[in-house]
């Protein structure tokens, strides 16, 4: 029978081709196989196991989107994977970071604590401010974390134990987050920090003590 493939593989002769094949926009791979060649769809690739065979007839058909969003979940796995992990070892494995700096005791070293290592190395650093509004404005640094799924996990804690009525997320690009802490029930009002005199300079004063830390002078607040 007829392959969809195109170019790719003419219907050559002693050639056979297995039935059932999708149309072009459904071809997520072809398989090279003289004695059933063809393309295949996603449930095809699933059905024979091509993948976990590691098939040398197998090719993947790198211009159908599928693959870029399996690569995209994958890392959203993997990287899920590794901030519970982080999250799970704040006691004896990996403790909580400030800055670059990652603290780790001796009891964390095992067959996964490089890879770790390299993964907290490249994850963005999130930096926390709380910001108390009494007659001037006080600022606390909270620190920094991997992760911004983390450190807003963390001013979720923070704001029920500290009287603050401002809090400010920002990386070390000073890309910056802002929320308002309502007093009734402590949860957290994203605003617009380039809004306003008074959202403006939470946002200078936030992004000022990121550059301050990236230069290696950060002081002590």
């Amino acid at each position: 029978m007829p392959t969809n493939w195109g170019a790719i593989a003419p219907a050559f002769t002693g050639r056979k081709y297995m039935t059932g094949q999708p149309n072009k926009d459904n071809t997520v791979a072809f398989c090279h196989n003289i004695i059933h060649s063809g393309a295949l769809s996603e449930t095809m690739v699933k059905k024979h196991e091509c993948i976990q065979k590691n098939c040398k007839y197998f090719e993947k058909n790198l211009e159908n989107k599928y693959w870029a969003r399996k690569e995209s979940i994958n890392a959203a796995k993997k990287m899920n994977k590794h901030l519970k992990l982080y999250a799970d070892k704040s006691g004896a494995g990996v403790k909580k970071t400030t800055g670059n700096l990652l603290r780790v005791s001796s009891s964390a070293i095992n067959a996964d604590f490089e890879s770790m290592l390299q993964f907290f190395k490249e994850l963005e650093v999130y930096h926390i401010y709380l910001f108390y509004h009494k007659g001037t404005m006080e600022v606390k640094y909270m620190g920094g974390f991997y992760g911004l799924e983390i450190a807003t996990e963390k001013v979720k804690e923070y704001v029920h134990t500290e009287n603050v009525e401002y809090v400010v997320i920002a990386n070390e690009t000073c890309s910056t987050i802002g929320y308002r802490v309502l007093e009734k029930n402590r949860n957290l009002v994203e605003i617009d920090l380039s809004w306003g005199d008074l959202y403006k300079a939470i946002r200078k004063q936030a992004e000022e003590d990121v550059l301050l830390r990236m230069s290696g002078t950060e002081e002590v607040i």
